[in-house]
């Protein structure tokens, strides 16, 4: 009995072991292959929902309550409100983004909405978004079943601080 139960704890730590290194290499891997990668995309429930400070607060506020809104879609803007704080696209129009005449300076949330997984054509590269002065947060909403390391393949960038969360939400 105490020969099957020392060999499952034996099986187990390689077994943990296994899975750390082949983690450690899919991560170097990760950051050799291109365009770096955020580390950082946090579950938007979880993230909002964590605590009370400051950028979590004005989180939940942009995305949970009504804003004045630009929409950017088959690369017509329509804008609702004087001063909008919140930008609605999706794939397709976050390529288009940089070229996209609107007010940009006043954004600071960005909602990329993507309907099905054939919408996602290549990378989201959050440094195109330098006109954006006062943008600070990068939703990313799905209408089908993503994970967070596929969202991470997706996503890159370099040298920018936003705060990028995602939600997988089959209802809307």
């Amino acid at each position: 009995m105490n020969k099957s139960i020392s060999s499952y704890l034996v099986l187990r730590n390689v077994i943990t072991i296994i899975v750390f290194l082949l983690s450690m290499q899919s991560e170097v891997f990760a950051q050799q292959a291109g365009s770096p990668r955020v580390s950082t995309i946090k579950l938007l429930d979880t993230y909002v929902g964590g605590g009370t400070d400051p950028d979590r607060t004005r989180l939940k506020e942009l995305v949970y309550e009504v804003q004045s809104s630009v929409y950017f879609y088959d690369n017509v803007v329509k804008t609702y409100g004087n001063t909008p704080v919140s930008l609605f696209t999706d794939f397709n129009g976050f390529i288009r983004l940089p070229q996209a005449t609107f007010q940009k300076e006043t954004i600071e949330l960005l909602t990329i909405r993507i309907d099905n997984p054939s919408q996602i054509i290549s990378t989201l590269n959050l440094s195109t978004l330098s006109a954006f002065t006062k943008l600070k947060y990068i939703y990313i909403l799905t209408s089908f079943p993503y994970t967070l390391q596929q969202i991470s393949q997706v996503v890159t960038s370099s040298n920018t601080n936003y705060i990028v969360v995602y939600k997988s939400d089959m209802g809307s």
